[in-house]
């Protein structure tokens, strides 16, 4: 699922996007969501859950 989102992204660099990362990442509350986030499709894959999980169902549910 990953890959095939940034397969399909463009391969040019936006460089407001970077500055915009840049400043995201050290807001401690972004970081951590992040980290979540990474954690959940992590756990998903290898628990052969596909495009659901704690993550999918609280987004869904408008939580985040």
């Amino acid at each position: 699922m990953a890959v095939e989102q940034i397969e399909k992204r463009k391969k040019t660099q936006d460089p407001i996007r970077i500055a915009q990362l840049k400043q995201a990442i050290n807001n401690e509350e972004y970081l951590s969501g992040a980290i979540y986030h990474i954690a959940q499709i992590v756990s998903n894959k290898i628990l052969g859950i596909q495009e659901g999980g704690m993550y999918d169902e609280r987004k869904l549910e408008g939580r985040r």
